[in-house]
């Protein structure tokens, strides 16, 4: 009699479970695509505004700058960046890469959010000229000095660049023939975490290591290599997901060129394996949906944009209440990618010139 009475006791427990974990798991990826829907949007307004306050602006350099709004709930408006703009503009040299070079729009785009714009500029400028005696001056200098403004404390500023410089010497060290001003990025998300100086550059040659058996490239490994470092995890397990990542991304016709390869690292990490396959078809589906944005098609910024800026959208709606920290990862592999993709166009562009310049004479 018990045997008959519990069994469609459990039969019903085990119903209501699965209807519950349904349920769940339907309502998280609502939310999930009314976040990505919501991020699409602005990211539309924001690259717009981007197009227009910078009148000589590139496709490719107003995504780089609307790129640096993910994950905001509302566009920025126009006078806002402007002011913004001209706080950047006024507090900068003219030969300084802070205010006149690649990454001046993410700069502006850091300063038009705060509260007090005028403080956030003179705090980013501060962090800028104690890097810029540690380092020799990039748009990755930029970029660094930004990611430190944006989380950390003031009163770490100084122990947060010293960790910086720190790591990048002895990456160098280890590596002096492909170690460059384009590992900076990666180098500060590291100096970012609690994780000793010397355990976690040990982490990242280890991860290095381990990445030797799938790729070829040296410069590419170490792209990978120090974004992985950042996560925890057995190296050959990271690798092995770095280069399955990469994969399933292709399969959905996702690709990005080597230095997006960081990007690649970080979805691997971040993303539970049983929902890779998900993720990556959302970035192919808002890739498209991007397609649409007028200079965002195959003559304005180009699909291989296209592709980060969708990972940064969908990543940022799938690790909503993940670490925060971890979530700054990717985006500034993102915005780090848009800038290293600008600077390769534009020594293209002039070498170019140059070949017609030459060819004609």
């Amino acid at each position: 009699i018990i045997l008959t009475f519990t069994q469609p006791l459990a039969c019903l427990n085990r119903f209501f479970t699965i209807c519950m974990v349904r349920w769940t798991t339907e309502s998280e990826d609502t939310n999930m695509k009314d976040k990505i829907n919501v991020s699409i949007s602005v990211f539309e307004k924001n690259f717009k505004m981007a197009k227009h306050a910078y009148t000589l602006n590139s496709s490719m350099e107003a995504a780089g700058c609307a790129s640096a709004f993910i994950g905001d709930t509302e566009p920025v408006s126009e006078d806002q960046f402007l002011r913004a703009k001209l706080i950047v503009k006024k507090n900068t040299k003219i030969l300084s890469t802070l205010g006149n070079g690649n990454a001046r729009q993410i700069v502006a785009a850091a300063v038009s959010t705060s509260v007090d714009p005028e403080k956030a500029m003179k705090k980013i400028a501060e962090i800028h000229r104690k890097l810029d005696k540690k380092f020799f001056n990039s748009d990755y200098l930029v970029l660094s000095a930004v990611m430190i403004y944006k989380n950390v404390s003031e009163d770490r500023y100084e122990e947060v660049i010293d960790r910086t410089r720190k790591i990048y010497s002895l990456m160098r060290k280890d590596h002096p023939m492909i170690t460059g001003r384009e590992d900076l990025i990666n180098v500060t998300l590291m100096a970012l975490t609690n994780v000793a100086v010397e355990a976690i550059t040990y982490r990242c040659e280890q991860d290095f290591q381990a990445l030797k058996k799938h790729y070829h490239l040296k410069n590419n490994i170490q792209y990978l290599a120090g974004m992985l470092s950042i996560f925890d995890g057995a190296p050959d397990e990271l690798a092995e997901g770095a280069k399955e990542t990469q994969k399933n991304l292709k399969e959905h016709g996702v690709r990005f060129d080597a230095y997006g390869l960081p990007i690649i690292g970080a979805i691997s990490a971040l993303i539970s394996k049983a929902d890779r396959d998900l993720v990556c078809r959302q970035i192919s589906e808002v890739s498209d949906r991007l397609k649409s944005i007028r200079g965002m098609g195959s003559w304005g910024a180009g699909k291989r944009i296209r592709n980060m800026i969708a990972t940064a959208i969908v990543i940022d709606a799938y690790a909503e209440d993940k670490d925060s920290r971890i979530r700054a990862s990717v985006s500034a592999a993102i915005v780090s990618a848009i800038i290293a993709a600008e600077m390769a166009a534009i020594v293209a562009a002039s070498a170019a010139a140059s070949s017609a310049a030459a060819s004609s004479s």
